[in-house]
Order: structure tokens, then sequence, then C-alpha cells
């Protein structure tokens, strides 16, 4: 051979080959755009959820500050409540809050007094006989008005170095106080550097402010309130451990910064979670996600900035494109096969007309398959007009062949419909490229729309004339599982109650986001264990048996049950289990919705402890003594015993409250309180009745003098000096004493009874007690 011969050949066989290549070359380009257009959803996809995890995040932030805000404006509250707020009130206010439980993060809760210059001595004078002999204002320059914080709680710790900080002597927190003043709303601070702060481990700090003004009332105008201004509650945060409380670990691979109003440098910067971490993170570049929000508060504004972090897209869960680029490219170089064989088939000569008449053959079976396919299938033009269709379209759109054949596919199109209004578009599209798949919305002539996949084909044929092929594949049914399970899937994660899945042995197989958020237990720690895990061990083993027999009776259980975190604290939750039975009507799963009441019970106990006791001495009031009343007859009457009723009348009172004043009057009050508190037994009860007078109930007495014993021991006790504002005092107290059922009475005519004996005590010389005598009253005429 030749090598003239051999060069004719390769010739040859590349002339014949080149419309392949130049057919794979198309399908390159192709793919390579259709894998920009993958890639660019993609993006759109991600900045989509960065922009949905901004929002949630800020939300979640805005919302924990209002909480705190509230706060605030009931710790306000309890200086309207009350004339004389003293340091135990404080904290026992403080203590209800339950800081570390409902208000991680938080420094503490304060008040600051204001204090006019010519009133300062008295003020130090006062603080220091409370118990502080070291107490003074700082700093201690002369100043027209000063401001002390006086109550801080938890008293223990850092909030030791705050007590007798003047804030209104620093200009950032002036401002935001005289703002709180002036309008009688929640103010917050710029940026500062809390007394608090240590040299070790050192945040930044801000402050909010609510005033109180006197008499619980916020005034008209601003010189009013000026003028009535009493002080300030006011919450103290460290914005790592403020902001470290509130997220947790909600930022997964986002970096949020969070300045001062707008100085978005380090000079007002507040918080940058990337500090929290134990290694910063490499940032994406140039071209990774940055979005900022403002988050508005009292008087002031934060500016967000959150910064997408390497691995945002791996954690956003939002699988790459992959799967679809591939099915492109397996389209894409289908022609790419169809043309070397088609080139292949031309170049056996010797078979042509054996392949022509299998060609006549083939089409022959092709409209045999075509008339009595399953598939509905359309043949269209380059403009998407229909030249012919199978029956199975035909029984699809509802139409007869004659009305289908000549219209155009976008005359069917459904307008509210998904992916329907770029169509024309990808027809386009498919004539340039020569493959088309997409999802549409079709009308049917008997009315309603169905979804179905397009795939269409382009095929040029011999004399030139374009036809597309198309195959319909009907999805309407398997859309609308789709979205039945995706709005299954959004209630069960963007749910604010927590739900649990559990088998029929109660092991849990899936929980809700909003679940992990109260137990703190994460998701993949609880799935494959049993609900026993949050057991409190505050019910009894009678309680579960109980509820495990209502929900296999009646198939649901529904009230309030105590639970414990995985922190060992204890909460409550208002729960629903309801049971999910299979057709044979079998128990195969359980579903438990639940919210945390915890924060509802508190304050329900708070306000049963305001309807039953006295506000300044906390002893039970007439209410409460009226029940336990009751109960402590019937009991005496049960048990056999007797029950002795004190009627008790402070001696002296009057005078220590008229010469020393009512805030004197009422810590004795208190004090005395205390005293008739610690003298008496577990089962008795002590009551003040109101001004100066006392009534006690000692069940289960063995004898009168028994009695005796006791009320002498009552009448010592309350014979005791006295600090009072200073000063050294002392009292007496004058008592009447009846013996139930000796003195077989109502509990009405037993206290007015002992009354009576009382009266008769002060008037045969007081500080000391008479027992009650039918002739009681004529010896008071």
């Amino acid at each position: 051979m030749s090598f003239s011969s051999v060069g004719y050949s390769s010739l040859a066989v590349y002339r014949h080959y080149s419309p392949v290549l130049l057919v794979l070359a198309v399908s390159a380009a192709f793919l390579f755009f259709a894998w920009q257009a993958l890639d660019r959803h993609n993006q759109q996809r991600l900045r989509e959820y960065f922009e949905f995890e901004s929002e949630r995040i800020a939300l979640h932030i805005s919302e924990r500050m209002a909480l705190h805000a509230l706060t605030l404006r009931s710790a306000a509250g309890v200086f309207a409540a009350s004339d004389d707020v003293t340091r135990d009130d404080w904290r026992a206010f403080v203590e209800i809050l339950g800081l570390d439980q409902n208000h991680p993060g938080v420094q503490g809760v304060g008040y600051a007094q204001w204090i006019p210059a010519d009133q300062l001595q008295g003020h130090i004078t006062q603080i220091r006989a409370q118990g502080f002999p070291d107490y003074a204002l700082s700093p201690d320059t002369p100043r027209p008005n000063y401001t002390s914080i006086v109550y801080l709680e938890p008293f223990s710790g850092r909030n030791l170095r705050a007590f007798g900080f003047d804030m209104f002597s620093e200009p950032v927190r002036r401002t935001a106080m005289e703002l709180a003043r002036d309008t009688g709303e929640l103010a917050y601070s710029g940026k500062v550097t809390l007394v608090q702060e240590t040299k070790a481990d050192a945040q930044p700090g801000m402050l909010a402010y609510f005033p109180v003004y006197r008499h619980g009332r916020i005034p008209q105008t601003v010189e009013q309130r000026r003028g009535a201004l009493q002080g300030w509650v006011y919450i103290p945060y460290r914005m790592n451990d403020l902001l470290g409380a509130i997220l947790g670990k909600q930022l997964s691979a986002l970096r949020l910064e969070i300045f001062d109003a707008d100085r978005l440098d380090a000079a007002g910067l507040l918080y940058d979670s990337s500090d929290m971490l134990d290694f910063r993170e490499p940032m994406t570049g140039s071209d990774g996600i940055s979005l900022n929000r403002r988050l508005d508060l009292g008087g002031r504004h934060w500016t967000l900035r959150f910064t997408e972090l390497d691995g945002f897209s791996k954690a956003s869960k939002l699988e790459p494109p992959l799967a679809e680029f591939l099915a492109a490219a397996f389209i894409s170089f289908l022609p790419v096969f169809f043309s070397a064989a088609y080139i292949k088939a031309r170049r056996s000569s010797l078979i042509a007309s054996h392949l022509t008449e299998s060609l006549k053959q083939s089409e022959r079976r092709f409209r045999s398959l075509f008339e009595n396919s399953p598939v509905a299938y359309a043949a269209l033009d380059r403009r998407g007009n229909l030249l012919d269709a199978n029956p199975q379209l035909c029984a699809l759109l509802d139409y007869p062949r004659d009305e289908l054949i000549g219209k155009n596919v976008l005359d069917f199109l459904a307008e509210d419909a998904d992916n329907s209004s770029d169509f024309g578009l990808k027809l386009q599209m498919l004539n340039h490229y020569g493959v088309l798949e997409c999802e549409l919305g079709l009308r049917r002539k008997s009315g309603g729309t169905i979804t179905v996949i397009l795939d269409g084909r382009l095929q040029i044929g011999n004399a030139g004339q374009a036809m597309i092929h198309c195959i319909l594949t009907n999805i309407t049914e398997r859309k609308r599982a789709e979205d039945k399970l995706q709005l299954a899937a959004r209630v069960f994660a963007d749910a604010h109650e927590g739900i649990t899945i559990t088998d029929a042995d109660g092991t849990i197989i899936d929980a809700n986001p909003t679940f992990c958020a109260i137990t703190g237990y994460p998701r993949d720690e609880v799935i494959g264990r049993n609900h026993n895990i949050l057991k409190s061990g505050k019910h009894d083993a009678e309680f579960y048996k109980n509820l495990w027999q209502m929900l296999q009776t009646g198939g649901c259980w529904q009230g309030e049950i105590w639970n414990r975190k995985k922190n060992g604290e204890l909460y409550v939750e208002l729960l629903t289990i309801s049971a999910m039975r299979n057709q044979k009507g079998q128990i195969v799963n359980y579903v438990g919705l639940f919210s945390d009441i915890t924060q509802s019970k508190l304050h329900q106990q708070a306000l049963e402890e305001m309807a039953h006791h006295d506000p300044l001495t906390h002893l039970p009031n007439r209410t409460l003594f009226t029940d336990r009343f009751q109960q402590a007859m019937a009991r005496c009457k049960r048990d056999n015993t007797l029950l002795g009723v004190v009627y008790m009348d402070l001696d002296g009172f009057k005078q220590i409250n008229d010469n020393l004043g009512h805030e004197a009057g009422d810590q004795l009050l208190v004090e005395v309180a205390a005293r008739l508190r610690a003298g008496l037994r577990e089962g008795d009860t002590v009551c003040r009745l109101g001004g100066d007078e006392f009534a006690v109930l000692m069940c289960g007495v063995e004898s009168k003098q028994q009695c005796i014993q006791a009320v002498e021991r009552i009448h010592q006790n309350v014979a005791r000096p006295y600090q009072i504002g200073g000063r050294e005092v002392q009292i007496g107290i004058s008592s009447g004493v009846t013996l139930y059922p000796f003195d077989p009475s109502n509990p009405d005519y037993l206290l007015r009874h002992a009354d009576e004996a009382m009266y008769l005590a002060k008037q045969r010389g007081r500080d000391r007690f008479e027992f009650y005598q039918p002739n009681c009253s004529r010896e008071l005429i």
C-alpha cells in the first residue's frame, strides 16, 4: 500500500466523521452553558438560605431583648407596688425571675437611685446603717446630682464591684439614662466597659434602663418626669455572655458581628462570633455572601453584619446540582452517538436498499407504537405547534385529535403553574441545543390543570424539515404527594411546639428543633432512646400507669407533666400524646406535642402569693387565714385536741410610728412578724389582720398549760429590743386567747372572743395576755 492511499483513507474517515466532531463540540458547548445555569441556580439558593438564616437569627435576638424589656418593666412595677422596696424585697423579686434559667446571659438586675446633692450625706449614712460601713459613691468628685447603684442581684462575684457606682457620671451611660428619664420608656446605652469587668476575660458591654417615678405613675410632661424621678431599674450586659446564651449553636457556618449604631469599626464592635470559636475559620474571600441588618432597640439601634464562612454550603445541606449535570451530560452526548451510528450506516452502501426497507418497516412499527403506546406522545414544529398527537395525549388533555392539531403548546399552559412562564425560552433553547426537558402545568378542556414532565428531542429530516418529538408524563398525583410531604416537613421543623415521634415502645424515632431547644438534647442524641430520659422524678409510678392506660384505651392523653432537661433543670410542659394506629387497629407510633409553660407556672405562683399573703410581712392574709381556720378546727375534731386562737395587738406601736416615721413602723412590723413566725411550730399559723394586729392558730394543743407556755414564749420574743433606723426600740404586746372546743363557736366568734380577751388584757395593764371568759364583754363596758 502506498503512502498516498493511506492518506486518502485517513482523509475519507475524517470527512465521514467530521459531523460527529461538530455535534460533539455543540454538545460540549451546551453542557458548559447548562452547568453555568445550574451553578447560578445553586448560588441563588444559597443566597436565599443565607438571607433566611440571617433574618431568623436577627428575629431571635430581637425577641430575647424584648423579653428583657418586659423584665425591666416588671422590675419598675415592684417600686410602683410599694413605697419602700427593701434589699430583701429586691433579692426575692430577682430570684423569682430565675435569671440563670429564664434569662441566660443577663449579668444581673439592678436599681440605681437618683440623689440630689443636698441629700447625698443622708443617703450614705442610710446605706452604711444597713450593714455596709465602707459604702461610698464612686467617682467622688463634686456634682450637682448623683446616682448610685444600691441594689444589684445577684449580689456576688463581679457585681460587687458595681455597688455604689454613679453611672450618671459617665457620658455614654448618662445619655441613655436621660433618654429613659425624659421619655418614660426603655433606653439602651452605647458600647461601654462595665465596672464589673476585670483584666481577665474582658468583654464589651451595654446597659438597658427603665425609669422609676415616685408614686408609680409616669408623668405627662418632660419637666414633670424630671421632677418625679426616683431612679432607674437597669440590666447590665456582657455582650459575649448575652449573645452566647441567645444564639447557642445556631450560627453554624455564619459569622455574626454586632456594631453599636452605624459605627462599623473596631470602636463600635459589640460582638464577634468568631471570637467565641476555638480557632478563627478562614473567610470565603471577596465573592462570599455578606449582609447587613438593622436591629432597632429602645432609643438606639444595632447593625448586624452576617458573613458566610467556609463550610456554609455544606451546613445549608443544599446539594450541588451534580445529578442534573450528569443527566444533561447524558442527554447532550446522545446526538453524538446517534450521529456516529447514522454515519456508520451511510457508509454501508452495500445494504442501502435493505436499509430503506428496514426504515419503512421501522416507520410502520413506530406508527403502531405511536398509536398504541401507553405514553402520551406529541410531535411539534420549531414554534411549538402540534403536528401530531397520539390517543394518550388526547385523553390526557381531554381534547379530540382534530382540535389539537395546529394548536400551540403555549395555548394549554396554566397561568399559575410553576415553571410554565419561561417555556417559550426553553423552546428556543431546544431549537439551539436539540433537547428539552421541563415541568409544565397544562389546562384540560374539561377544566382543571395537570402537571407533566415534557421530554423533547429535535429531529431534522432528510428534506431539512424539523420536528420535535415529545413524551409527556403525567406527574400530577406525585406532585401533590410531594407538596403534602413538604408541607408536613415544614410544619414539623418550624412549629413553635416541641414534637416527638416514637414507636410503639416509646423509643424516639424523630424530634423537631423546638424539642431540642426546650430539652437541651441534640437530635442525634435522642434518636433511638426512650422518652424516660426526660423523667423528672416528681411523678409516681401510678401517674405514668394511668397515662399509658388512657393512651391504650382512648388513644390520647393531655395534661401538665414535669420533665428534666439535659442540664438537669426541671421544667413543666403542657403535653398532648396521640396514638397512631395501622389499618389493623394496632398502635404503631405515638406523637407528642408540647410547650414549655414553666414561666406561666411561676407567674401563677407569684399571683397566688400576692392573693393570699400580706405584701409587707408576707404572712397569710385574712383570706388564707380563714381557710386554715376551718382546716385547723376539723383537725382538732379528728385528733381530739385543742385549738388555741390568739388575738394580739402591739403596745406602743403608734408612738414609734409617729416619732420615727412610717418606714420605721413598717420595718418594726416586719421584724415582729419574723419573730412570731420563728416562735411557732410547723403546723401553727400566724396572720396579720391589719395595722399592728396579728392572730395565731395553735393546732394540736394538749392542755391549757401548754397554750400558756406557747403564748409566754411569743411575748418574750416580741419584747426583746429592736434595731430600727439606727436606734434601739422596745415594744410590748397584749394578747387574748380562747380555746376551741372549750369555746364551741364558729371561726368569726372565736376570733371575736379572742379580740375581747385582748382588750381586757390592755385594760389590766398591757404587755400581758388573758383567756376569754363569757363575762369578758361585760368587764369591757
